[in-house]
C-alpha cells in the first residue's frame, strides 16, 4: 500500500539509512524530509545527494522521484513550516518519523530540552493534525538507550524514570522526549525505538558520524591513549547501523508494535566485551598503521581516570576531554532487555551481527577515510 513518511533528522546516520529501507519495504511510499539549511535551494540541493546516493547505493533508481525536502528546523515554530506548507505535508501524510536531535553532551539543560523536548512536541503536533485528518497509521519517535542514565544491571524496555540520574543533558533531555511521546500512546498510535551505541555498517564498515566510541578508537590509532576507565568485562552495547534500520524498518510492518518501545540494543548475550573492542583495535592498528613502538592499553578506574585527569594541563587536558564522552560507556554495566524487539523480529531472517565477525569492516573504514576527512 501508499504511504507517505515525513521524517525529521533524515540527513543524519539513521535517517539517511533507514530511508532507502522504508522505500522498499513499502511499495509506492514517498518520503519528505524536513531539512535544515540556508534556504529552500540549499535544501533542495541536499535532499538530491541524498537521493542520488540511495538510487546508487540501494537500487531504487526511482529514488529521486519518491524522495522530496522542505525547509525546516524542529527548533523553530510550526519546524518553521508556512501554514501553506504545513497544510501540504499535513495532507496525506501516514507516518511522521521523528529523529532529528541534538547529540551534543554539554548543552545546558535549558537549551537541550529546547531542542529535543521542543522538537518532539512540534512533530506530535503535525501527527494530531494528520490523526485529525485521518490518515496517520503511525508516529514514530527515534530515543535512545541513554534515557537509563546512570543506571546499572538489567534495564527493560517499558521503563523510564526509575529515580536514576544523569551523566549529561543529551541523556536527561532525551528521557523528558520520550514521557512526552509516552503521554500520547492514549490518543495517537505511536512506536518508540531507543538504539543504543549505533557504529558503522557491519558489511563495510561506512559511517558518517565519527563520535563516541569512534572518538577513544581514533586517539588509540594514534598512540595517544594507553589507558582506558572500566573493567576488561564490561559490556560495550555496540549496534551496526544496517541492523539498527533492518530491525525498525522491520517492526514497522508489524501493527503490534503500536503503544510499544523497542531497546534496538545488542543486549547481555550480544554486547562485546571493553577488552574484546580494545584488544581487536590494538592489533588491527599494529598491523595496519604501526608505530615506532607497540601499543598498550590498561584499564583503570573511574576513580583513578578522574584523579589523572584532575592533574591534567594544557595540551594533554584538551587531548583527554575527548574522552570524557565514553564514560558513560564504560563505566555503568548496563544490561539492556530487549523483550519486545526480539518478539517481533523473530522469524525476520534479521540477524544481529556479533562485533568480532565486523570489527575490521569498521577499523579499516576509519583508516581508509582517515576518519571521515577523506570519504569517497
Amino acid at each position: 500500500m501508499t504511504k507517505r513518511f515525513f521524517i525529521t533528522g533524515g540527513t543524519g546516520l539513521v535517517g539517511k539509512n533507514l530511508i532507502p529501507r522504508l522505500l522498499k519495504q513499502f511499495s509506492n511510499s514517498t518520503v519528505t524530509l524536513l531539512v535544515r539549511a540556508e534556504d529552500q535551494e540549499e535544501a533542495d540541493e541536499r535532499t538530491q545527494a541524498i537521493a542520488r546516493d540511495i538510487a546508487a547505493e540501494s537500487c531504487i533508481p526511482d529514488a529521486g522521484e519518491r524522495i522530496d525536502g522542505i525547509l525546516g528546523d524542529v527548533s523553530l515554530d510550526h519546524c518553521g513550516l508556512s501554514r501553506e506548507q504545513l497544510n501540504r505535508v499535513v495532507a496525506g501524510t501516514t507516518h511522521v518519523i521523528h529523529g532529528a536531535a541534538t547529540i551534543r553532551f554539554d548543552h545546558p539543560i535549558d537549551e537541550a530540552r529546547a531542542i529535543n523536548c521542543g522538537g518532539t512536541r512540534r512533530l506530535l503536533a503535525i501527527a494530531q493534525l494528520c490523526a485529525e485528518k485521518g490518515t496517520l497509521e503511525r508516529f514514530v519517535y527515534i530515543g535512545s538507550s541513554s534515557v537509563s542514565g546512570q543506571r546499572g544491571g538489567r534495564i527493560l524496555e517499558d521503563e523510564l524514570e526509575m529515580g536514576q540520574k544523569f551523566f549529561n543533558t543529551y541523556e536527561q533531555s532525551k528521557n523528558e522526549s520520550e514521557r512526552i511521546v509516552r503521554d500520547h500512546f492514549n490518543t495517537l498510535p505511536c512506536t518508540i525505538f531507543r538504539p543504543s551505541i549505533i557504529i558503522g555498517d557491519s558489511k563495510t564498515g561506512k559511517t558518517s558520524s565519527f563520535n563516541v566510541i569512534y572518538i577513544p578508537l581514533r586517539l588509540v590509532q594514534k598512540g595517544m591513549l594507553t589507558y582506558v576507565p572500566g573493567t576488561p568485562d564490561t559490556l560495550m552495547d555496540l549496534v551496526p547501523i544496517d541492523w539498527v534500520d533492518d530491525t525498525m524498518a522491520y517492526i514497522l510492518t508489524k501493527d503490534e508494535s503500536i503503544g510499544k518501545i523497542f531497546h534496538i540494543t545488542a543486549g547481555p548475550q550480544r554486547a562485546a566485551q571493553l577488552d574484546e573492542v580494545v584488544v581487536a583495535a590494538v592489533h588491527y592498528f599494529d598491523k595496519h598503521t604501526p608505530l615506532k613502538h607497540p601499543r598498550t592499553m590498561e584499564f583503570i578506574s573511574k576513580e583513578e581516570y578522574e584523579r589523572r585527569r584532575s592533574a591534567m594541563r594544557g595540551r594533554e587536558d584538551a587531548l583527554m576531554s575527548q574522552l570524557d564522552t565514553l564514560l558513560p560507556y564504560v563505566t555503568v554495566n548496563r544490561l539492556f532487555d530487549s523483550a519486545n524487539t526480539d518478539a517481533l523480529m523473530q522469524g525476520s531472517g534479521i540477524e544481529f551481527p556479533e562485533f568480532k565477525h565486523y570489527s575490521d569492516k569498521i577499523f579499516g573504514y576509519c583508516v581508509e577515510t582517515n576518519w571521515g576527512k577523506n570519504f569517497r
